[in-house]
């Protein structure tokens, strides 16, 4: 060996000349790499090591916990070979294989990986126990996941259904698509999907991140949390999904979208699935929809009578237009269909042109656009044409060609349905006008323009009254006394989110002969809100507030889903005398007739706001008129309240503070958080933030949770700590924060640590938390039963700080790559 290599081992380690000598001996005499024989002696530090000999070697850095494996570059060296050396591929690119290794000195294991990969090699550090944690996870995947998911209970009334009735017969071979057809890996995509539809949920996310693989579900329109894995199975998980929706796994560097049908309790569902390539490996986006059974009839999409009168008489016309609109997820295809469904019979050809096919109805003809075949909207609505219809529905008019068949359409005889992304039924003119239609058109062909939106309802079980702060009211031009207000807390029945569903606000805007004429001489925004204000339209947020005032939705989930308007026109000022929006240069009020500016009693001429005499006709200015009415601006001033309620937080009137609800979060993360290593990107030379870890402390005495939090503190990186006082509370608050690691006693009333334990691993979303045992009594049985629950490691009671420190560490860092 050479000296400079003993130098930085001795350096590294601590160790003598003939303390190195002695490990060199072990090393050659006990057939162990020099690496192992040196971290024998207790004094050494693995990072230090691994730091020192990438030093000594200028090879870059990494941390595997953090970094995504190929597993097509695992195939090319084999596990023997790959323990020997204490090294694992990493990707490959081009002609040269990214190669991780513990001694990256040994050349002769260099040459020999070389020869046998085929490849030329590109060598970055790790330490010993990273690439022995890697090597298990992917060369024995399967023996891995099985620790994990032996305990969860296999998903039921639950099937993967392809288009051919079977699942994805893609030709594909490699180690990407065995790892993705192991039992434990469909297990836990099943249970994903499983978990999604059971919650009621329109989207499920699979995020990786640096440190671990995010799941998220939207439920009601709002993204929740609904567990972590593991970063190792981003790629077996994101392989599966793509098997199932029969995309290419070996593309991970283009876009790709497909369909998964599944049956649930003998109910179809059409899984939408979306791919993305990202920094830290696939996003994969599920969407979720019901194949059509379940479609609500327009009486149950919440319309207001006289609303659902307006929409029933212009869906019983026989030619026309009618335009939903609103942004993504307002709901816009359920009423769509409610309308189709409304119009279904025997004898009514209906025909729809959809990208993609949201819920397949019985009784209408649908058609895929498929741009690839050249079959575009407008493509495709020609030759509905020649199909003898008698209503059209499409799906989106996103260009001028598309918009103007669908036009003509509706005035040969046709009743067309489509949609657009506006804000606003009004708006809808507008837009419709900026993609070159002519007015004319628009007026003869389109009957009715309805936008809507979709706002949560609260939970009828813990929703609480309470009293807004004031700024807020006066956004909305509210008196605190004019509606009892209600705000969302939170219960095991609602998930503790305070909201149980949810409900849509409409607006229609039928076509009428003043709306006509506004159209044609082309009148804005504003002045055509102001005309149907006049004749009774009532708009979204007119809508809006007559459910809060019935005590069914909050100010924050209204403000969450609608702009006010001042902040959707450029009317950003009211008369202070009528609260009717204005425009900042008027001078009177054209609704009541307030004077807004300094005039000339005499010859009516404005004046500046300090002049004392009329310059035009020499008439004194007297003191009252230098006394401009203010203008009133609908905006508020940025105050912490208001900031707060806007964002969806609540805010009440200052009061005494709560009791404090058990397992409240006790933060000790600092106020910034410190970089990771550059380990995701594999030696690149960018830094990424790493996770604040969340750590939940289970134990029934206070005096050692505290000191356990407290020596939690002393880590060498932000922390997030949670408390819970029995077994029961603390596998509450788990399912409700997932946290990162749980610290759990062994003994306490109600459930015991074990318990626990293994009611955390019988579900998905918690099964892969790291664990560690708290105990008094740490003997051989009870440590038996713990790994058999499920338990990662143990600490004795009483602790030292620096032993628990270090084993927290050690799990964290096996884990996410934390350190």
């Amino acid at each position: 060996m050479a000296e400079r290599t003993k130098r930085h081992l001795i350096q590294a380690g601590g160790l003598s000349v003939e303390e190195l000598k002695n490990a060199m001996v072990k090393s050659s005499t006990e057939n162990q790499s020099l690496v192992e024989s040196v971290l024998a002696d207790e004094r050494v530090s693995e990072e230090g090591l691994a730091d020192s000999l990438a030093a000594y070697a200028r090879f870059p850095r990494v941390n595997l916990a953090t970094t995504t494996i190929d597993p097509e570059a695992v195939k090319l060296l084999p596990q023997e070979l790959a323990r020997r050396y204490l090294c694992i591929p990493i990707r490959v690119e081009g002609r040269t294989l990214l190669l991780a290794m513990a001694n990256p000195t040994d050349y002769k294991a260099l040459q020999e990986i070389e020869f046998t990969a085929g490849r030329n090699l590109k060598v970055l550090v790790c330490t010993r126990t990273e690439v022995l944690d890697a090597i298990q996870k992917h060369y024995e995947p399967e023996d891995t996941l099985r620790a994990f998911t032996d305990n969860l209970e296999d998903a039921q009334d639950f099937q993967i259904i392809a288009s051919e009735g079977k699942e994805s017969d893609v030709d594909l071979t490699g180690d990407s698509r065995s790892q993705a057809e192991l039992p434990p890996v469909v297990k836990v995509v099943n249970l994903i999907i499983q978990d999604g539809i059971a919650r009621r949920g329109t989207d499920i996310h699979v995020e990786p991140t640096l440190n671990d693989v995010q799941v998220r579900i939207r439920v009601d329109g709002v993204l929740r949390s609904m567990m972590q894995l593991p970063k190792w199975l981003s790629n077996p998980v994101s392989s599966r999904m793509k098997i199932l929706a029969r995309l290419d796994i070996a593309e991970r560097r283009l876009p790709q979208d497909g369909r998964i049908k599944v049956q649930r309790d003998n109910k179809s569902y059409d899984l939408r699935v979306s791919t993305l390539p990202t920094l830290f490996g696939e996003k994969i986006v599920l969407r979720i929809l019901s194949s059509g059974t379940d479609l609500p009839v327009l009486e149950q999409i919440n319309l207001e009578p006289d609303d659902l009168r307006i929409l029933i008489r212009s869906l019983s016309q026989p030619q026309g237009m009618i335009l939903v609109t609103g942004p993504t997820g307002s709901g816009k295809s359920t009423t769509l269909y409610a309308s189709l469904g409304y119009r279904k019979s025997p004898e009514v050809n209906i025909i729809t042109v959809e990208d993609p096919i949201e819920y397949q109805m019985g009784g209408i003809n649908q058609v895929q656009v498929n741009v690839k075949a050249g079959l575009t909207f407008a493509q495709a609505l020609r030759s509905i044409l020649r199909q003898d219809p008698d209503i059209v529905l499409i799906g989106e008019m996103r260009d001028l060609e598309t918009t103007e068949i669908a036009f003509h359409a509706a005035m040969t005889g046709h009743l067309v349905l489509s949609t657009l992304h506006t804000n606003s039924s009004i708006s809808t003119v507008s837009r419709l006008l900026d993609l070159g239609v002519d007015p004319v058109l628009i007026t003869s062909s389109i009957s009715l323009i309805t936008a809507q939106r979709l706002v949560r309802k609260l939970c009828d079980d813990c929703k609480e009254p309470y009293d807004p702060p004031p700024g807020l009211l006066e956004r909305l031009h509210l008196s605190q006394e004019e509606i009892v207000h209600y705000r969302a807390v939170g219960c095991p029945k609602c998930g503790e989110t305070g909201y149980a569903g949810r409900m849509a606000l409409h607006e229609l805007l039928p076509m009428t002969n003043m709306l006509r004429e506004l159209i044609v001489r082309k009148a804005n925004d504003f002045e055509v809100q102001q005309a149907m204000r006049q004749q009774g339209m009532r708009f979204l947020m007119d809508r809006g507030l007559e459910k809060i005032r019935a005590g069914t939705t909050t100010l924050q989930e209204l403000l969450r889903v609608l702009q006010l308007e001042e902040e959707t026109t450029h009317f950003s000022n009211r008369c202070p005398e009528c609260k009717a929006p204005i425009e900042s240069n008027f001078a009177l009020c054209p609704n009541c007739l307030a004077s807004l500016k300094l005039v000339c009693p005499q010859c009516r001429q404005q004046l500046k706001l300090d002049w004392k005499i009329c310059p035009y006709c020499k008439t004194p200015v007297s003191a009252e008129a230098q006394a401009p009415v203010p203008m009133l601006t609908g905006k508020v001033g940025p105050s912490a309240e208001v900031a707060a309620e806007t964002s969806g937080a609540e805010v009440s009137k200052p009061s005494p503070p709560p009791a404090p609800s058990p397992g409240r979060l006790e933060s000790t993360a600092a106020a910034t958080v410190s970089p990771a290593p550059a380990a995701g990107a594999a030696g690149a030379d960018q830094a990424f933030t790493t996770k604040t870890p969340k750590i939940l402390v289970v134990d029934d005495d206070f005096s050692i949770r505290t000191i356990v939090v407290k020596s939690l503190k002393q880590l060498p990186f932000p922390i997030e700590t949670h408390m819970a006082s029995d077994g029961i509370e603390g596998l509450n608050l788990a399912m409700q924060i997932h946290p990162d690691l749980i610290m759990l006693d062994i003994m306490m009333p109600g459930m015991d640590g074990f318990e626990v334990c293994q009611k955390l691993r019988t579900d998905v979303e918690t099964a892969f938390i790291p664990v560690i045992m708290l105990t008094a009594n740490p003997s051989e049985e009870g440590r038996l039963r713990g790994y058999l629950v499920g338990t990662d490691d143990y600490v004795a009671k009483p602790f030292n700080v620096a032993e628990l420190n270090a084993r927290v560490s050690r799990l964290l860092r096996r884990a996410y790559g934390i350190a």
